[in-house]
């Protein structure tokens, strides 16, 4: 059944537009379990992945429970049992980096049958998940996308972006030094349990993580149906620092050129570090293996600091850098005041909101110490800085990993007084770039 802190009352709205194309549009209800293959077997043929075994459908059932499932069906097509588009969505916290997080509606497996194309059903469901929320006070949305042309239409912009790298390891030497602590050899099936305590430790570290619920950690460790043929090839390894407790790990593979026995590459799967020690300690081991020629890591933060870790700088290649988390302010005060800032200023944010959650005059005011205020303005500026900029702007500056004089030169962002955009960006600019580790 759906958890009750996600089962937001369906948007009447879209019902209704919906319904004027002879459409049905509805929320599952957890208790018919053939309704709910139906459902996500569509999903993933709309986004075009390869149908669920029924082991994988069951493991799905069992860990999807508390997620809110909306589909919409056509009465007049061949299998009118199988819904024609789907959406996911659920209540999750969101870092903000400093032991911070925020309340966020995080939105997921968005699809629409190629036969339904082209007939409003995507901007019924995204604009109904953005009303559903706004109603229950949740002051943001977010998800991750396949393709990044789309969202902006419904104000989400692009607030944290992740690199693919690639690391030439021959005749590499790690010239970082090495912490104290001890990287130690482990059964995955061992450390799956540990997994949880220290990823919520190293998300609490930066801005853009959001929690791993069990599901994807099954699949991470390879227990999962889904991702079961990768346990044999699966390590892993655990740092422990000085005094012996756990601060890190790493998830990895390796496979054989089939052309040279000495050149294997090892795929970094994850990395998680609860501290700056054993970040670097475990760089150490994944960089300094026999039989390895390459290494390579996606998903990663933007500023991962390899090639200063490494005796030469040009042997790790960024081979992709794409935005990734995409967020939608719903809730400017609440949204704003939640996380901290690295200046003290005042700001005023002209926000144009195509749907109405976010427009209007925002003064936000920050402190020393981090903390601010936003409240709706009115009266003088008394030399605040004072920035025009549309809700797609206002979710990419949110964590700080969108620079400001990008998107002023860009024309995504106004100055209404000369230098303001140099101020927002003091006020902005995070210890860490923002970085979310996994897909949603």
């Amino acid at each position: 059944m759906t958890d009750p802190q996600n089962a937001l009352p369906l948007d009447e709205h879209s019902r209704a537009a919906l319904a004027a194309s002879a459409l049905t549009y509805d929320a599952l209800t957890g208790a018919d379990a053939s309704a709910f293959d139906r459902w996500l077997q569509a999903a993933y043929r709309g986004l075009h992945f390869d149908a669920l075994t029924p082991e994988q459908l069951a493991q799905y059932r069992e860990g999807f429970g508390p997620t809110r499932a909306i589909g919409v069906w056509d009465p007049t097509s061949a299998e009118p049992e199988s819904p024609v588009a789907t959406v996911a969505s659920w209540r999750s916290p969101l870092s903000l980096g400093d032991g911070r997080s925020v309340d966020a509606w995080a939105i997921s497996l968005v699809s629409v049958a190629a036969t339904h194309r082209r007939r409003g059903i995507a901007r019924a469901l995204l604009e109904g998940e953005l009303r559903a929320a706004h109603a229950a006070g949740i002051p943001l949305a977010m998800l991750t996308v396949s393709e990044a042309t789309i969202y902006g239409r419904w104000g989400f912009g692009p607030a944290a972006y992740t690199a693919d790298y690639r690391i030439d390891t021959r005749g590499l030497r790690v010239s970082a030094p090495l912490p104290a602590g001890r990287v130690h050899r482990v059964e995955t099936a061992a450390l799956r349990p540990a997994a949880p305590a220290l990823m919520a430790r190293s998300h609490e570290r930066v801005a853009g993580e959001v929690p791993f619920d069990t599901q994807q950690f099954d699949r991470m460790f390879a227990i999962a149906a889904r991702t079961a043929s990768r346990a044999a090839s699966l390590r892993a390894v655990r740092f422990d620092d000085a005094s012996g407790v756990a601060q890190g790990f790493a998830l990895y593979s390796v496979a054989e050129d089939p052309h040279d026995f000495a050149a294997h590459t090892l795929t970094v799967e994850y990395l998680c570090a609860a501290t700056d020690d054993a970040l670097v300690a475990l760089w150490h081991h994944l960089l300094d293996q026999d039989l390895v020629a390459t290494v390579v890591a996606p998903l990663r933060p933007v500023d991962e600091p390899l090639e200063w870790m490494v005796s030469n700088p040009r042997a790790v290649r960024t081979t992709d850098r794409r935005e990734h988390l995409w967020l939608r302010v719903l809730d400017v005060p609440a949204a704003l005041s939640a996380r901290r800032y690295a200046a003290a200023d005042s700001v005023l944010l002209r926000v144009t909101d195509p749907l109405g959650f976010a427009e209007g005059e925002w003064m936000l005011t920050t402190s020393p110490d981090g903390a601010a205020t936003v409240t709706a303005h009115a009266g003088e500026l008394h030399g605040a800085a004072v920035i025009d900029l549309g809700v797609e702007a206002l979710g990419a500056l949110l964590l700080g990993g969108t620079p400001v004089e990008a998107l002023r030169l860009a024309g995504r962002l106004a100055e209404g007084a000369p230098g303001s955009a140099d101020r927002l960006a003091a006020v902005l600019r995070p210890a860490r770039a923002p970085h979310l580790s996994t897909w949603f």
